[in-house]
């Protein structure tokens, strides 16, 4: 006996209970043009913002002017901030190879540019202090 051509079957119901043109199947879901939180990040972070550099004032966008102040302040002197360049250095610039992350022991030189740094970061909070 064949089937009425209204019958349903597995994944397809009914006329009578399938969805109208124009309906949703999740009426209270996510509303159309409803952004997520990192397009709005992205967005805000695009947005121009003007800085004075050398004392000339210049256009940038809010994700340069943040990269310039992490490289400001970590050549300042600021050891988290040091640590942070370092971080995202490693993160965006690091040579890729075969999908793994290179990772080389420091050399000597970098060794004795950290020692600097740190006796130097102390020599300033000591001053600082007195």
């Amino acid at each position: 006996m064949p089937k009425p051509a209204n019958a349903g079957g597995y994944g397809k119901p009914p006329k009578k209970h399938q969805f109208k043109p124009g309906q949703s199947g999740n009426p209270k879901g996510r509303p159309k043009g409803a952004r997520s939180f990192k397009t709005a990040l992205s967005k805000e972070l695009e947005t121009k913002l003007e800085i004075k550099e050398a004392g000339k004032a210049k256009k940038v966008s809010k994700l340069e002017a943040v990269a310039k102040r992490l490289v400001t302040d970590a050549l300042n002197g600021n050891a988290k901030a040091l640590t942070e360049l370092l971080r995202q250095l490693n993160l965006h610039f690091a040579d890729i190879s075969e999908g793994e992350t290179s990772q080389q022991p420091a050399s000597e030189e970098d060794h004795a540019l950290l020692a600097r740094f740190i006796e130097r970061a102390i020599a300033e909070k000591e001053i600082k202090n007195d």
